[in-house]
């Protein structure tokens, strides 16, 4: 019993970051944001010291905001032509 309980916290860290997608991170670039650190603007947030629209970000699957960053999560936040930039916010309504 104990045994698998164990095994469920260790598999937790890694599934609930699951969702970032290979083109976002490496393993190190990407993670959650407090909420602390998240503010609302008008038409989306300052994250981390960057400014992100709503139609930028991503839906967050587990209703936290996160954020990748080059230079393993020190450097500018990651934007990829043509797609979502790689940002997840929190759906409004959840």
């Amino acid at each position: 019993m104990l045994l698998s309980a164990l095994a469920g916290q260790t598999a937790s860290p890694a599934l609930a970051h699951s969702f970032y997608p290979h083109e976002c991170c490496s393993d190190r670039d990407c993670y959650a944001v407090p909420k602390e650190r998240v503010r609302v603007i008008p038409g989306g947030w300052i994250i981390d010291g960057f400014r992100v629209s709503h139609g930028e970000a991503r839906p967050s699957p587990d209703g936290l905001f996160h954020i990748c960053r080059r230079e393993d999560g020190k450097g500018d936040l990651i934007r990829l032509p043509g797609k979502p930039a790689c940002v997840w916010a929190p759906v409004e309504g959840s």
